[in-house]
């Protein structure tokens, strides 16, 4: 399984980038597993595909509120805020978020890491960020966004313009072509579709569930076997005519960020995600994608209801007098912000404020529909592909 997305495969992906700029979802490319401090910063992720599933389901349910709207919309999105576990010091690559959205407590245009560093009298906010880290050459777009930063209409300070774009290699441009790109080209897995209904049978059978997840967790269920304790447990795997089978698909295609050829990270909010909607598109519906249009200079900034909205306290920077959908300001009310001297979880560890308080609000949104290839969502029959393509380019 993979715990963490490669430096070293980021990096190469991110060379790839700046020559071709790409599409959506993260991935990495072949390298050693992270190690040393940074390594501390993130969750664990699933040890066995059984595992798996029950992250899956836990993004699957997160999101079903949502489902309709983007399939109608042809868009795939997710939290800026980290996961429980994803919590790194100030100024590490995997400190800052790792949900293609990184955030920083800031007063007076600089990044702030505890309440000791700040002047209590002072307006304090939480940034959010989600230019992509290989968005252009050179660093004149990152003055450029950080002298408008500084106007009034923003900060009202001089900005450091080392936080303009994101600074974590996993939230480029060229590790989110990877993953879209590997989506498209992945196949089924008979013991991970076993996995998924036996999973869903200890759902479906609490009783069972103990035995269940005995039977399965760790095991190779592509063999008769195995499969067939399994089955006489109540396990099945849903046929298209099964009012499970939608469910089904939903899991097994999040459930492929762990097979990817470079790789995604499953306990991630937005890879299993950009997964489950890419794969199913392709393989249910035949739908293709190309490259993200290099004026997106990083995916849009929203909430569940709305990619137009913004939680309350929130309003977008300006750039040049327009909303920049990127980057996104925050303002820690009075009480608030008097309140964490004293807080035990947030005193010392601001980051986790910003993440927690309003990180957790704002959603990210990558327009997948924008950069459908014409014509290539040819199938439109059963539900998924029904919902998914109707409004197909």
């Amino acid at each position: 399984m993979n715990f963490g997305r490669t430096i070293s495969g980021s990096l190469g992906v991110l060379s790839f980038s700046l020559l071709a700029l790409g599409l959506v979802g993260p991935g990495c490319e072949e390298g050693d597993a992270e190690t040393g401090d940074e390594q501390d910063v993130v969750p664990e992720g699933a040890q066995t595909p059984f595992d798996l599933a029950g992250l899956c389901e836990e993004n699957i349910t997160r999101h079903a509120a949502v489902k309709a709207q983007e399939l109608a919309d042809g868009v795939v999105r997710w939290q800026c805020g980290d996961r429980p576990g994803v919590d790194g010091p100030m100024g590490t690559r995997d400190g800052r978020g790792q949900e293609y959205c990184e955030y920083q407590a800031i007063q007076k245009g600089k990044a702030v890491g505890s309440y000791a560093d700040i002047d209590p009298n002072a307006k304090l906010y939480c940034y959010f960020t989600s230019v992509y880290l290989d968005v252009s050459v050179g660093d004149a777009r990152d003055k450029k966004l950080a002298a408008e930063l500084s106007k009034p209409e923003n900060f009202g300070a001089t900005f450091d313009v080392s936080l303009v774009r994101m600074d974590g290699a996993f939230n480029s441009r060229g590790a989110a072509t990877t993953l879209v790109k590997d989506a498209m080209g992945v196949e089924s897995d008979k013991n991970e579709d076993r996995q998924a209904a036996c999973y869903l049978a200890s759902i479906k059978f609490p009783e069972k569930a103990e035995k269940l997840k005995t039977l399965c967790r760790g095991v190779d269920l592509s063999k008769k076997s195995a499969w067939d304790k399994v089955y006489k447990q109540g396990a099945r795997v849903p046929t298209k005519s099964s009012a499970e089978y939608d469910h089904f698909k939903d899991l097994t295609a999040c459930m492929t960020v762990d097979r990817l050829e470079n790789g995604g990270v499953d306990w991630r909010m937005s890879d299993p995600h950009i997964s489950q909607v890419v794969v199913r598109a392709n393989q249910e519906c035949g739908c293709t994608y190309s490259e993200l249009p290099n004026e997106l200079e990083g995916f849009l900034q929203g909430t569940w209801s709305s990619k137009d909205a913004l939680p309350p306290g929130c309003r977008r920077a300006k750039v040049d007098g327009q909303d920049y959908q990127q980057l996104t300001i925050c303002e820690v009310p009075a009480s608030e912000r008097s309140d964490l001297e004293v807080n035990p979880d947030y005193s010392e560890n601001l980051l986790a404020f910003c993440n927690d308080r309003f990180g957790k609000d704002i959603v990210l949104t990558a327009p997948l529909r924008a950069v459908e290839n014409a014509g290539s969502c040819a199938e439109t029959s059963g539900p998924f592909c029904s919902e998914f393509t109707k409004n197909a380019n």
